[in-house]
């Protein structure tokens, strides 16, 4: 359809119509008209004789004056003189009916009417209804409908003209009279008064004919008249004044008369006009003239003209794009065709279908599938709707990215929809191969479940969707639906080996629920099941059960399995150092010594990164087991072979106490002052301290005994027990240097030593730490409360606030334990400052109270003597540092963690995460792109799926957009997928494709989004709604439409 655009033409006239001037006063009625005429004759030469006698003098002669003024154009004098007569003859009572006053009366207002006053009308009116029988009624017709066609009055100036009494008038005065009538009626949408005024006078002589012509055509074309149109324009064709529209008028009627050659032969004629109105629409009919005769190369540069200049339909923009599509410029028919799809109906069906071709020519698969989607999604033209829907769901299956199971869906509406189409076989065997690689398992199975009967390939895929299934959800986390998951693999047994494996996971959910014993019986109907002799997972079975039973605290059960699981020459090297450690570990809390020092050598030989471990457990073996020399030479080996080993400093630690148990008083002080300087922090600084001066004591140097033992009481005077300690041992000190006044002196320095004034707060305290060692904890918790208020500030009250909180935390009372634990970690006790601030780093951390959490963890790291006491501590503030923004200690910590060896996969994921989004977050994109890799290729939560789409985030904000699309791409590839990561994805993906002015495929990608996404809350569909708020501005831009100007006929009425 074409839409046609018609400049009204408008008239300007000069002067005044029909000339009026002396008529006789009165015309009789028509019956005698021809009798009278001859009277009139006859009488004429004496009619003017008389006239002339009297004309300057008597009493009409003011009359005369007048209508001499009146015939000199003079109205304004003419009027007022026409007044002051017509005022006498009132003042001397003359007839009414007197000739000359009826003509005064008529020439006033015919005075006012060519003055345009606004009295003209009224007097004009009320000369004729008092005096109905004039003869001036068509003159007054003519001045009043022209004065009303002059000021555009067209309503009333049809009136006017309606009543005049065209018989009597000349033939020219005839056709402007018809003229004006025709043009007022037409600008008052009168047609058929318009048309029929126009023909009477299309071929008149005058200067209103070729205009009535115009006009008569034009409204013939209105009137679907087209050949008597056509014949009037062409008419005209040669008429200068009519160039610039009657081609443009031919042309249109040509192409609607389907005569396109001769509308392209005509072009020439319309173009080479000096004066072209609706240039832009002729170029439009030109183009579409070689459009409908399929010269579609020839088409494109005058729809391209016209599309520049002027805003066209949405059938325009459709014509335009197949015309491009035609002549393979597929990207810019794109653009077209999508311009048509604004409202739905038949031709946006057409158009969005037409837009999946254009983009499968692309082999821009993405795209194509959308927009078939769009267009199976409307029904106005059934065949369009079942094959769009058809290459909706092959697209979805080929580009094999399915976010929102597209492709699944899309076969099964095909089916539902189209149940005998001859599509069936194939549909079906793509179904059978969406379901094998569906990452939406659960739909998946739901659809197969639905199909009235299954062969034996869509039972064996059943199977492996359920499998995959439970492996989805196992990865997610979700344990329970995974077990139930794996328990529907064996509903079609038809692989023995899948059946057998979907024991092993369900074993594995059992285990990780802790559901000990019930995965214990899983893995052994694995191991017993044939199918599993060709598995892997046979020999992991046995470490599982190992550890299974190590759990349970069954260590004979768990080294025997661990021991199978050794005999079986596993492949994996972690699990066999594991295993071993395990077993090792076993035999070493059954005291075991001999079989413990038998696995921790063979752990230390497998050579891994847990090397310090083995020969440090192997020294403690040894040392139980009374090989002391043994011991000794272990931990020097460990001391010289992992200079930094996390065990450094228990191994030197317990070297120097094992010298002292070999009475190795030398090698004992050495190995201690050398502990001291390289860990000055350590816990067990206290203990070695007081070693060192009881070596002394016990070497017989004094001097340096005493100097030790009060540097410990400079540090340590307010801890009761060690106060006591280190006093008593002055006094043997002062006693063997035989100086009884030092001894006297220290204990009257020290109250400590004093057991008597002691009494008075034991009182109170000794019941209170009695009950908390006898584990009687509700008791202690009352004791230690009193106690501490009635002695706030007594020598236990360090102590009191951990005793107290730790029986706070037996019972239960978590939050009055963290309190007190608080209050200890923030004196200088530091005997069970490890503990206590590991249980209150955790408090805080699971209460989301990461600035106080990260405070603890920082004093564990600080107090920490267990090497794992240190990693949980850096593992601490690597999570708190990163949820308070510190990313730098973030950043710190997780690289202290993946240091450690024998890191687990969930732990090395969550420091490679910190690394990588701390480092985002700092713009150090390079820095974050090897840990946002490795989460991806490693991990299956939903960190990998966000690292992913950093990833693409960081090379869009580069403006590499490729690169950002590849990763976008993969994203929605990962399985397991997450929504909230998908949808991220994919406004992402619509950002590249705004970008690259791609409007069509950023709005199709934003549509899968808010049309599919579930979440109303976490703001992704808000982010989706302002993105398309943006893209729409963008497909609407303005166009600037140049005015084109009016045209006008001018008339000289003169």
């Amino acid at each position: 359809m074409l839409r046609f655009y018609l400049n009204k033409f408008r008239f300007k006239t000069f002067g005044c119509s029909g000339q009026v001037g002396p008529t006789p006063p009165l015309i009789l009625h028509s019956m005698n008209r021809n009798l009278r005429y001859l009277v009139f004759l006859l009488c004429f030469p004496l009619f003017i004789w008389a006239q002339e006698s009297v004309k300057y003098s008597g009493e009409n002669t003011a009359f005369f004056n007048a209508e001499e003024l009146f015939t000199k154009a003079q109205y304004a004098a003419a009027k007022q003189e026409f007044r002051v007569f017509i005022n006498r003859c009132q003042s001397q009572q003359r007839n009414e009916h007197d000739p000359y006053l009826i003509k005064a009366y008529y020439y006033e207002g015919m005075s006012a009417l060519k003055l345009y006053h606004n009295d003209a009308i009224p007097l004009l009116e009320q000369f004729n209804k008092t005096y109905p029988e004039n003869n001036f009624k068509n003159d007054i017709a003519i001045g009043v409908g022209s004065n009303y066609f002059q000021s555009e009055d067209y309503l009333n100036a049809q009136v006017a003209f309606a009543q005049i009494n065209l018989a009597s008038l000349s033939a020219n005065q005839k056709e402007e009279v018809l003229f004006k009538l025709g043009y007022s009626a037409y600008q008052n949408e009168d047609e058929d008064v318009a048309y029929l005024a126009f023909k009477d006078i299309k071929d008149g002589s005058t200067q209103y004919a070729k205009p009535a012509l115009y006009y008569y055509a034009h409204i013939s074309y209105l009137r679907s008249s087209l050949q008597e149109a056509l014949e009037g324009f062409q008419a005209l064709q040669k008429d200068s004044t009519f160039c610039g529209v009657v081609p443009y008028y031919i042309a249109q009627i040509l192409y609607k008369q389907g005569k396109y050659q001769e509308v392209i032969d005509f072009a020439p004629t319309v173009l080479n006009c000096g004066f072209v109105n609706n240039e832009f629409d002729i170029q439009h009919i030109i183009g579409n003239a070689y459009y409908q005769m399929g010269k579609f190369d020839l088409a494109l540069q005058f729809l391209e003209r016209y599309h520049q200049n002027a805003r066209g339909t949405r059938d325009d923009y459709y014509e335009l794009g197949y015309a491009y599509y035609k002549n393979k410029q597929f990207e810019k028919a794109i653009k077209n065709f999508d311009r048509v799809t604004r409202s739905r109906d038949s031709l946006c069906q057409i158009a969005m279908y037409q837009i999946g071709d254009a983009y499968l020519q692309l082999n821009k698969l993405l795209p194509a599938r959308s927009a078939f989607e769009r267009a199976a999604e409307m029904t106005f033209i059934p065949q369009i709707k079942e094959d769009a829907l058809f290459q909706f769901a092959v697209l979805s299956f080929k580009v094999d990215i399915n976010p929102y199971d597209e492709s699944v869906r899309a076969f099964e509406n095909y089916l539902s929809q189209y149940p005998d189409s001859k599509r069936k076989r194939d549909v079906y065997q793509y179904l059978v191969n969406v379901y094998t690689n569906t990452s939406n398992f659960a739909k998946a199975l739901e659809s197969i479940e639905k199909l009235p009967s299954k062969d034996a390939q869509l039972k064996k895929v059943y199977q492996t969707v359920a499998f995959n299934y439970g492996v989805e959800l196992f990865q997610k986390g979700q344990l329970t639906e995974a077990y139930n998951a794996f328990k529907r693999v064996d509903t079609y047994p038809m692989d023995p080996q899948m059946v057998a494996l979907s024991r092993y996971w369900m074993a594995d959910i059992s285990f990780r629920k802790k559901e000990l014993p019930a995965a214990i019986n899983m893995y052994r109907d694995f191991i017993n099941s044939p199918a599993s002799n060709a598995l892997p997972e046979k020999v992991d079975a046995y470490y599982n059960i190992g550890y299974a039973y190590f759990e349970q605290g069954k260590r004979d059960e768990a080294i025997q399995s661990f021991r199978t699981y050794l005999q079986l020459n596993p492949s994996k090297e972690l699990k066999v150092v594991d295993a071993t450690f395990r077993i090792a570990d076993a035999y070493y809390v059954n005291k075991q010594n001999l079989q413990a020092i038998l696995y921790y050598q063979q752990a230390y030989n497998l050579n891994s990164a847990l090397n310090d471990k083995a020969l440090f457990y192997l020294a403690k073996a040894q040392g139980f087991n009374g090989q002391l020399a043994e011991k000794v030479l272990t931990l020097s080996k460990l001391l010289k072979e992992e200079p930094v080993s996390k065990y450094r400093m228990n191994a030197q630690y317990e070297l120097a106490r094992t010298y002292m148990s070999q009475l190795n008083y030398d090698d004992a002080l050495s190995t201690y002052q050398t502990f001291l300087l390289e860990f000055p922090k350590s816990p067990y600084i206290l203990d070695v301290q007081l070693d060192v001066a009881d070596i002394y004591y016990k070497k017989w140097d004094y001097i340096k005994s005493e100097q030790a033992y009060m540097d410990i009481l400079a540090t340590y005077e307010q801890q009761r027990e060690v106060c006591k300690k280190v006093v008593l041992s002055l006094i043997d000190v002062y006693n063997a240097m035989k100086k009884p006044d030092l001894a006297s002196e220290v204990i009257d320095r020290y109250p400590c030593a004093n057991i008597s004034t002691e009494e008075k707060e034991n009182i109170f305290y000794s019941p209170a730490l009695a009950a908390y060692q006898d584990t009687n904890f509700r008791e202690a918790v009352e004791k230690f409360e009193i106690y501490l208020t009635k002695f706030p500030n007594g020598r236990y009250v360090n102590e009191t606030f951990f005793y107290y909180g730790h029986s706070l935390l037996k019972i239960k009372d978590t939050s009055a334990a963290i309190a007190q634990f608080e209050k200890y970690l923030a004196t200088s006790v530091t005997t069970y400052a490890e503990f206590a601030s590991a249980k209150t780093a955790a408090y805080f951390y699971l209460n989301k109270n990461y600035e106080k959490a990260l405070k603890y963890y920082q004093k564990l790291e600080n107090v920490a003597a267990k090497p794992t006491s240190t990693f949980d501590a850096k593992l601490g503030i690597m999570r708190c540092a990163f949820m308070v923004f510190n990313y730098k200690l973030a950043i710190e910590n997780a690289q202290f963690v993946l240091e450690n060896a024998g890191l687990t996969p969930q732990l090395k994921g969550e420091a490679e995460y910190a690394i990588g989004l701390s480092n985002y977050h700092l713009n150090q994109f390079e820095a974050a792109k090897p840990s946002l890799e490795w989460l991806v290729k490693n991990t299956t939560t939903s960190m990998g799926s966000e690292a992913k789409y950093l990833l693409a985030n960081i090379y869009f904000g580069q403006q590499m957009y490729d690169e950002a699309e590849v990763e976008v791409k993969a994203l929605l590839k990962m399985k397991p997928s997450y929504n909230y990561w998908v949808a991220k994805g994919l406004l992402l993906q619509a950002r590249v494709h705004m970008n690259r002015d791609d409007l069509f495929q950023a709005e199709q990608t934003l549509k899968s989004v808010l049309d599919f996404y579930p979440d109303q809350q976490d703001g992704v569909l808000a982010e989706a709604s302002d993105l398309w708020d943006e893209l729409m501005q963008l497909k609407n831009p303005s166009v600037n439409e140049e005015p084109q100007p009016e045209m006008k006929i001018e008339i000289n009425e003169d």
